[in-house]
């Protein structure tokens, strides 16, 4: 992605690279609310903490998240779009310890059926448990079903989280939540949640964290 650091102090060319910016990360990297590194450059440096919008992450969770999104990759099915996605989400309990849980997308004939990786990694931890999201990783590319131009093409950008995707983990975020994208190319894409989905709607706005709740709970 092509950005002047020194847009992060003017407003006024952060707003006008909105206009001309090829995608809404590049815009995020304007202003400063993202970052993007190399992944040789965070294993080589495990021990370094990444800030991401008063959210803390070190290199070597940056790597580890990334490494289990890939291995979960392998297991996708996918024989319909051929478009294989992995997820590791990092997730924490009520007691405070703290888990990674992975997932693949998982195709169905009934297309409506299918589900994106991070919502079967998502739905994994909670039904553990583990109802607070610190950070996740999104890999994604399509596999040898596809032409080579088609990998290639798709190598290009990075994999978001689709709408669904967002909302499922929004109603679990840490606030803020770190969501890390990589390229098979080596670039790896961080920010938080709350910049995927500005002003999402979630529990607390009905009153509840999702992180504390408990079934049994009475209401007093």
């Amino acid at each position: 992605m092509d950005f002047r650091p020194e847009h992060k102090d003017s407003f006024e060319l952060i707003l006008f690279d909105m206009n001309v910016a090829k995608d809404l990360l590049e815009v995020f990297l304007t202003a400063g609310v993202a970052q993007e590194v190399e992944l040789a450059e965070v294993r080589r440096h495990s021990g370094v903490q990444y800030q991401v919008n008063g959210a803390s992450i070190s290199a070597h969770m940056v790597g580890r998240l990334i490494d289990d999104a890939r291995a979960s990759q392998r297991n996708s099915y996918a024989p319909y779009s051929h478009f294989n996605v992995g997820a590791a989400i990092l997730a924490e309990n009520s007691v405070g310890e703290r888990l990674i849980f992975a997932g693949c997308n998982i195709e169905n004939a009934a297309y409506g059926s299918t589900i994106c990786a991070e919502r079967t990694a998502a739905f994994k931890a909670v039904s553990e448990g583990f109802r607070k999201f610190l950070a996740y990783a999104v890999v994604g590319g399509f596999d040898a079903h596809t032409s080579k131009t088609l990998r290639l093409g798709a190598q290009k950008a990075y994999i978001t989280p689709c709408g669904s995707c967002r909302q499922v983990t929004n109603e679990f975020e840490a606030n803020p939540c770190v969501v890390i994208m990589a390229k098979e190319t080596g670039k790896v894409y961080m920010t938080t949640l709350k910049y995927l989905l500005p002003g999402g709607f979630g529990p607390r706005a009905l009153g509840v964290d999702a992180s504390t709740y408990h079934r049994e709970k009475k209401v007093g």
